[in-house]
């Protein structure tokens, strides 16, 4: 039988490991895109001339709130500095704000082909940026 201190660092592990989790997502989408990287989104998405100029006022503003958010709560991602339990929780519902806001600007521009082709890079990019959220 657990003691009442074993379950509460057993709850507070399971809520930081449930929270970094989702906050993997964000943290791909916080960090700036280099040009190359901007390059090869467009030619993934096979996006138009008028798509291009559409979506880059979208990603600009998504990243900035991204950006302005972690430092809101606390998160340095080059020293790995992270908030507590709590904040982490409102990061990610900032994030989630943020995330939800940005595909759905990005919907009234992408086709749905498109848009499930974002979908899939941002699952990537969480893939690799997973392993430098939890240093």
């Amino acid at each position: 039988m657990m003691n009442y201190l074993t379950r509460s660092i057993v709850r507070a592990a399971a809520v930081f490991a449930v929270v970094g989790a989702m906050l993997v997502p964000a943290v791909v989408s916080a960090q700036s895109l280099t040009p190359e990287e901007v390059a090869k989104l467009e030619t993934r998405l096979n996006l138009t001339p008028e798509q291009r100029t559409a979506i880059d006022p979208i990603l600009r503003a998504s990243m900035s709130q991204r950006q302005s958010t972690f430092r809101k709560h606390g998160v340095d991602l080059q020293t790995c500095t992270r908030p507590g339990a709590l904040r982490l929780i409102r990061l990610n519902k900032d994030m989630n704000r943020i995330n939800a806001d940005t595909r759905s600007r990005l919907a009234a521009v992408l086709s749905a082909a498109q848009l499930r082709e974002y979908d899939k890079i941002v699952a990537e990019q969480t893939a690799i940026v997973k392993k430098q959220i939890m240093c």
